[in-house]
């Protein structure tokens, strides 16, 4: 079991991450997910990463093992987008932690022989990693950003609206059912063959993370160099069987999906649901005078269309505005009667 001891410094500095961009680490943690072919939720985008796999993108795989710890040095704090310098980042890894990090690595399989020249700092060799990386991340995530995005906002405002309702110690015993609050303790299951460990995170804080690759358990990622983050699985999607379902569809088609929004009480419900925190079903009927079941044919349709993203926590379901949807809203206010 992994303890995360918490001061009260600490429980003020639990936040929210908030991207514009998706981090360099949903790549990384979604080669763990290419090689689970028995996974539904993810199986439409594992046939399509799988046909365009870039040129050597089995040397990622002899750096990320199939299940657990992946090395650090490839998942970097600050910066840690893709067009913020991660992959710079990277390049830039010092010698101690690619050596740390290896070894760790070698404790649980022999590593290839170009790896442990990496861990003596190979500079030819962590050029190649990051290029390679930087080339997977162009086919399995740039694609799907999107929807991810989407499904990965909704989640932070349900956790956000609960953080404001119900305080701190109510987001951390919410997040994963495998997550448990003890105050001043947060306990998570360890990762495989690792037995009790107890990190203190001495006033540093925690950053919150929703990612759609970090499989079906959270996952912390904490060492004494980065900002310790927690990284959990996002509510689910009710629009998909998968939270990355299907590959990329054409422009193209958004325009006719678009024509379900003609009306006055749809509208009204698309604004509704682009404020801060979305609506449950039964708040959105409360909030425009409707039946919940004339509010729950609304959200389906604007749902289809791909203007709000609804996840489900428990028997409650949360609607919230994508981004195309207040895109919409914002083109709409704006034109001419």
């Amino acid at each position: 079991m992994l303890r995360i001891h918490f001061t009260a410094r600490d429980l003020a500095g639990v936040a929210f991450a908030h991207h514009t961009a998706l981090p360099i680490s949903e790549a990384v943690m979604s080669l763990q997910v290419l090689r689970q072919s028995s996974v539904p939720l993810f199986r439409a985008w594992r046939r399509y990463v799988l046909e365009r796999l870039p040129p050597h993108a089995s040397l990622l795989g002899s750096l990320v093992p199939a299940a657990g710890w992946v090395p650090d040095f490839l998942t970097p704090s600050a910066p840690a987008f893709p067009g913020a310098g991660a992959f710079e980042a990277i390049r830039a890894t010092p010698r101690e932690r690619l050596t740390t990090d290896v070894r760790r690595l070698s404790a649980h399989r022999r590593p290839a022989a170009w790896v442990r020249q990496l861990a003596d700092g190979d500079k030819e060799a962590l050029d190649v990693v990051a290029d390679t990386l930087a080339a997977y991340n162009d086919v399995a995530i740039t694609p799907f950003a999107d929807p991810m995005r989407a499904v990965l906002d909704a989640d932070r405002a349900w956790r956000v609206e609960t953080m404001a309702r119900a305080g701190v110690g109510a987001v951390l015993a919410g997040l994963h059912p495998q997550v448990h609050w003890h105050e001043p303790v947060l306990e998570l299951p360890a990762l495989p063959g690792q037995g009790d460990i107890d990190f203190h995170l001495e006033g540093r804080g925690l950053l919150l993370c929703g990612h759609v690759f970090c499989g079906l358990r959270p996952r912390a990622l904490l060492n004494d160099v980065d900002t310790p983050v927690l990284i959990y699985p996002p509510l689910r999607d009710l629009s998909a069987n998968g939270l990355v379902s299907e590959p990329p569809r054409p422009r193209e088609n958004a325009p006719k999906a678009l024509t379900t929004l003609l009306g006055r009480t749809r509208a009204a419900v698309l604004h509704a649901l682009a404020g801060p925190g979305g609506h449950t079903t039964t708040q959105l009927a409360r909030h425009l005078g409707i039946s919940p079941a004339s509010a729950s044919e609304h959200a389906a349709a604007l749902r289809a269309a791909g203007l709000i993203v609804s996840l489900r926590q428990a028997n409650t379901v949360l609607h919230t505005a994508t981004a195309l949807g207040t895109t919409l809203l914002a083109t709409t206010h704006h034109s001419p009667a």
